[in-house]
């Protein structure tokens, strides 16, 4: 299968489970996942991309995005190759994201600069307010758990932004939230440990 028939797959794959948003169709098949990974892995071997990933990351971003498509800020943590920051930069003027490796994080801006991506902003840090000075967020991603408290995530957030997080229940059953401003919380429905472990975000 050559990357144009893998990228068919993905994109009938994602129809069929309901992720029928243009934009979002758009924004994956103009950043195909398989190309993506192989560009900034560069190999011999094409990487064998688990669709199911790219399944859960499209219908998270729909989930979260259904709301507005005019967001000014948007803030990632727990990224790894950076695929997602990349799908983000389709749908608000800049991204943001805090990284907590210094090699990994000059890794990715020399990658985004070498290929034209202008529009995302990394720091070196672990703490959901290492991008204060930017804040308000129109929309929050935290892809890796953590013991950030909701008031701090509460205080990144624009009057009417949201953050989708990480929640651990009492029988540390973990699931995916959505929180606002109000501290008003939603369960997402989303393979949470499958998007914590993703390679692709």
């Amino acid at each position: 299968m050559n990357n144009q028939e893998y990228l068919i797959q993905i994109l009938l794959k994602l129809r069929s489970i309901g992720i029928k948003n243009d934009k979002i169709l758009g924004a994956i098949e103009k950043i195909p996942p398989h190309f993506y990974y192989n560009l900034f892995n560069p190999s011999k071997d094409i990487k064998k991309i688990d669709i199911d990933e790219v399944l859960e990351i499209a219908k998270l971003l729909q989930l979260s995005l259904k709301d507005n498509y005019k967001n000014e800020n948007i803030l990632l943590l727990g990224f790894k190759s950076g695929w997602l920051l990349l799908l983000l930069t389709n749908f608000c003027k800049r991204v943001y994201g805090i990284c907590n490796s210094m090699a990994h994080k000059k890794k990715l801006e020399e990658f985004f600069l070498n290929n034209n991506y202008k529009n995302i902003y990394l720091c070196h840090g672990e703490n959901i307010l290492s991008w204060n000075r930017v804040a308000p967020f129109d929309l929050i991603f935290i892809f890796e758990k953590n013991d950030f408290s909701f008031a701090d995530i509460i205080s990144q957030l624009s009057l009417k932004g949201h953050g989708i997080i990480p929640s651990i229940s009492e029988n540390n059953k973990i699931s995916m939230i959505r929180i606002d401003k109000e501290n008003l919380k939603a369960n997402q429905n989303c393979n949470c440990d499958l998007l914590i472990n993703s390679d692709l975000i």
